[in-house]
């Protein structure tokens, strides 16, 4: 039997050490006494003279020498070998996508993954490498190559379930990445496989899938919008909730809380098997800024995280927008579905002071910039020359779009694909602005920025001039354009995908934003640059409402005056402006240190979906035994192994092992120290009950009941023979009278 740790057996020196301790005698001091005849025993020890004495058969000495000679294999460290079962390099990848915390299975999917992953790195060979991959949204690496499998254990202990859609092909191609350095590698997926995208790509390297859960009963809340009523008084709330289970579910109820206290209650009846359901909740009142859905009642379902949604309340502002044109009416109609807005409508002739554009939050020229620019938002489209707003160089002819950005908040749902412009400004990209539709030759089509403490953008093609206002992208792009100008897209009122970056609008004067997680957590986001209108949060992995407040650098600090908050619009139009549609009364200015809330939610009905996928499937786009390696892999044929790594040291092999680095087939081994433990303690145990065997012995005599005393024996009463003519038993003869006594007397008493 090999040992890891074969120095530790010089613990055997104890064993000595032991029987010393019971052979050196015990040296008394002399003392006089009369008689040693009553001191037997005593006068047994003063005989031996010698500082050593005979060993005496004693049990406590034999456990005693039985617990150090465990003791010491304990910390040698045996084992065992046997064929291992995995390759010497492993990659596991966990998936941790949302309906990984179904719990179907005892306590969840996720716990269950980590359980098969344990058992699986048992047929690990001796100083195998193993990397561990979390596929979640993104695939990310939480440990790379190492032969510490304790490291490897508290790495996976550490991995949680994210609230998101899952990218397994994402943590496959990056396991097969970590894979390609070695010759010889195995690919560990533990997951459902009840993916929302699944995994086409093929792996060079063979993939084992271990599957864990059972059932696929579920209903989730898979859409919450919030929608002001025509009144404007009041608004609905719309719910949509999905039975993703094959059977029918009853007695589930949607309840709406407003700020945390129950608006409404709604028992769904009977829900179809995969069917939609929609609750519509009127009437909900003015005030109130968060709203919450909960599915409840009825049989619980396998996963909770769909069982809530959030949403935040549009504001109640009502913002002006006036629009300075020689009449637009593609732009004029998108701008006045604009929600919580009233458009009023200026030629450019009568533009001036008479105006008050100071009582405008947002004000949109075409074809047309003044020298002097208001201290409201501000928007140009296609700007005639050079003005304070960017500098024109001339005029380009059909021009084309460039490559957009993902990320972009302005092309948020804005599919520019087959847009095409007749006629634009030539631009120049100033300083203080940013491209959002970029064109040819380094000219933006779309630029946006902040310019002296406003928000200002500039548009360089008339829409009339192109066919982007026959398309469905162009009523979104002008709202998420004067959103952004407006300051609203910063703050989303619609949900968030977990994990999607956010970007949230930081007022004049602040120097930071703290953002408030829903678990009670803050971030606190200082801006790119001096100066920024806005900051970008990107830990939305967590499900609910996050809040975000401005900071200053001094606690008397405010944010200055902000020329769109400081007046209130009169109750009718300015003397010259027109108003171009009628809207409701003014709202009273919003207070610009008002928190920013925003809301995460799992609006994903394919990964509510949590019935098991095909492990098969995922297994077949692994490497097939019999087919050959990836180039610049070593040859299958024969067994090969991996030779351990030299960054992270592992537990040295014993020549022979058959471990990695070694000569012959890969084996894996079998520490045996909980048998070594269990004998331990067993000995401990004995060892003490030899030492306290009296007190033991006490006790149980005290703690057994005592018998029950025995029934009394009845022994029968002699009869007595006749003195005379009775008959005798053969043999007997009568008894001698004695003296002084009568024949009666005798007989009555024999």
């Amino acid at each position: 039997m090999p040992f890891l740790a074969p120095l530790a057996l010089l613990g055997l020196l104890f064993v000595p050490v032991v029987l010393a301790m019971y052979l050196l005698k015990l040296r008394r001091d002399p003392f006089v006494v009369p008689s040693t005849l009553l001191w037997q025993r005593l006068v047994a020890d003063v005989e031996a003279n010698a500082p050593w004495q005979r060993l005496r058969r004693s049990l406590l000495l034999l456990l005693q020498l039985l617990l150090v000679v465990l003791l010491a294999l304990l910390a040698a460290r045996p084992f065992l070998e046997r064929p291992a079962g995995l390759a010497g390099d492993v990659v596991v990848v966990l998936d941790t996508s949302a309906s990984m915390a179904a719990t179907d299975v005892v306590p969840n999917r996720l716990q269950a993954a980590k359980e098969r992953i344990y058992e699986a790195l048992r047929d690990l060979p001796s100083n195998g490498k193993v990397s561990v991959i979390a596929a979640g949204r993104t695939a990310r690496v939480v440990v790379n190559g190492t032969t510490d499998l304790g490291r490897v254990r508290a790495a996976i202990d550490g991995v949680t379930v994210s609230p998101a859609t899952g990218d397994l092909a994402d943590a496959l191609n990056l396991a097969n990445a970590l894979a390609a350095r070695s010759g010889s590698a195995e690919i560990l997926v533990a997951t459902d496989a009840a993916l929302a995208s699944k995994p086409t790509a093929r792996l060079d390297h063979p993939v084992t899938v271990l599957q864990v859960g059972r059932a696929r009963n579920n209903q989730a809340i898979i859409a919450l919008a919030v929608r002001p009523s025509s009144s404007g008084v009041t608004r609905s709330v719309f719910v949509s909730v999905a039975n993703l289970d094959i059977e029918s579910s009853e007695g589930r109820r949607v309840e709406l809380y407003g700020d945390g206290i129950l608006l409404e209650a709604r028992d769904l009846m009977t829900l179809d098997p995969q069917t939609r359901t929609e609750v519509i909740v009127d009437d909900v009142p003015l005030g109130v800024s968060v709203l919450e859905a909960r599915l409840t009642g009825g049989s619980p379902d396998a996963l909770e995280l769909d069982d809530r949604a959030w949403a935040i309340v549009p504001p109640d502002r009502l913002r002006r927008i006036l629009l300075v044109s020689e009449g637009d009416p593609y732009l004029e109609t998108a701008l006045t579905y604009l929600p919580s807005t009233e458009l009023y409508g200026v030629k450019p002739a009568d533009y001036g002071p008479d105006t008050h554009p100071e009582l405008f939050d947002l004000i949109i020229f075409e074809g047309f910039v003044p020298d002097e620019l208001p201290a409201a938002a501000v928007l140009a489209i296609a700007p005639p020359e050079t003005g304070p707003l960017g500098e024109v160089e001339g005029t380009l002819t059909d021009p084309a779009i460039g490559t957009l950005s993902s990320d972009e908040p302005i092309l948020r749902y804005v599919d520019l694909s087959t847009t095409h412009i007749g006629k634009a400004s030539k631009l120049v990209l100033p300083a203080w602005a940013r491209t959002v539709i970029p064109g040819p030759r380094g000219s933006p089509l779309l630029y946006i920025g902040e310019l002296d403490g406003r928000r200002a953008g500039v548009l360089a093609f008339l829409p009339r001039n192109s066919d982007l206002p026959l398309q469905v992208a162009f009523p979104v792009l002008v709202a998420n354009l004067t959103g952004e100008l407006l300051g609203g897209s910063a703050a989303p009122t619609t949900a968030i995908v977990p994990g999607d970056p956010v970007t949230l609008p930081l007022p004049a004067g602040a120097t930071a934003l703290v953002v408030t997680r829903p678990d009670g957590s803050t971030v606190e986001l200082a801006p790119p640059t001096p100066g920024a209108g806005s900051v970008v949060f990107s830990q939305t992995d967590e499900l609910g409402v996050y809040s975000a407040m401005p900071l200053y650098a001094s606690p008397t600090a405010g944010p200055s005056a902000s020329p769109t908050d400081a007046p209130t619009a009169p109750a009718s139009p300015p003397p010259s402006a027109v108003p171009t549609s009628s809207g409701a009364p003014t709202a009273p200015p919003t207070d610009p240190d008002a928190p920013v809330r925003f809301a995460v939610d799992l609006f994903d009905p394919a990964e509510s979906n949590i019935a098991l996928g095909s492990a098969a499937e995922i297994a077949a786009l692994g490497r097939r035994p019999g087919e050959s390696p990836p180039p610049g892999a070593s040859p299958t044929t024969e067994p090969t192994t991996t030779a351990a790594p030299t960054t992270e040291p592992g537990p040295s092999a014993s020549p022979g092992t058959g471990g990695a680095g070694t000569d012959g087939p890969p084996v894996a081994r079998d520490e045996l120290w909980i048998p070594v433990v269990l004998l331990v303690l067993a000995v401990l145990l004995a060892e003490w009950l030899v030492y306290h065997r009296d007190a033991v012995t006490r006790l149980w005599r005290n703690i057994r009941p005592a018998p029950p005393p025995a029934p009394p024996v009845l022994v029968p009463r002699p009869t007595p023979i006749a003195a005379r003519g009775g008959d005798r038993p053969a043999g007997v003869q009568p008894a001698e009278r004695a003296p002084g006594r009568d024949a009666d007397h005798s007989d009555r008493s024999g």
